[in-house]
């Protein structure tokens, strides 16, 4: 059954967050597009898959799975689909801040931690750019992605800064939420992953 056109804002970034997430494109999402996300991570970044950054990656990613499957996999075959990703993650986290803090924000501490290449508790631009890329976000938005969440002006993301994007992105219907921005893709008409555009 084709997803219906997102009713708002929230609905229009969990769609393009789902088009992410669907790395084989076969329109559902599985505990291995969500492995093969953690390793195109890990990949990009150049990062070690032994290393202790990656593993941490790998176990968050794997510990999301276990609650989205848990929370949305309504008929318990393993899949979510587009409907059941929009309405669970509206329900199991947007509306729900414990539930959110508990599931998703130690995906993006792992996630923003090995982006953090030097670990110095920022990101370069350069360092933003391959966690795009990753993603599958065209150069063009990561560039301006950047430039809406660098508030200051100051050339750098502190991940605690991004960890509230990666919150206002996944919870907030305010068009003007600086988190809207995290893939700077959210406006397209098409969502670019890898070769394929969705």
């Amino acid at each position: 059954m084709p997803i219906t056109e997102p009713q708002d804002l929230l609905d229009r970034k969990f769609d393009v967050c789902f088009t992410h997430g669907d790395v084989d494109g076969n329109g559902v999402l599985e505990a291995a597009d969500a492995l093969a996300l953690a390793a195109r991570i890990v990949t990009y970044l150049g990062e070690p898959m032994g290393s202790p950054k990656a593993q941490k990656l790998f176990q968050a990613f794997e510990q999301f799975w276990t609650n989205v499957e848990a929370k949305m996999d309504v008929n318990n075959d393993g899949k979510v689909t587009p409907q059941e990703w929009r309405k669970g993650l509206r329900k199991a986290f947007a509306e729900d801040p414990e539930a959110y803090n508990a599931g998703f924000r130690p995906l993006a501490e792992a996630t923003f931690t090995i982006c953090d290449r030097d670990g110095d508790g920022f990101l370069e631009q350069s360092e933003f750019a391959k966690f795009h890329q990753a993603f599958g976000c065209k150069s063009a938005n990561s560039q301006l992605a950047f430039q809406k969440l660098d508030s200051d002006g100051d050339g750098q993301l502190t991940v605690d800064e991004l960890l509230i994007a990666w919150q206002e992105y996944y919870t907030s219907n305010d068009p003007d939420a600086r988190g809207n921005w995290l893939y700077g893709d959210v406006w397209d008409n098409t969502v670019v992953v890898g070769s394929k555009t969705r």
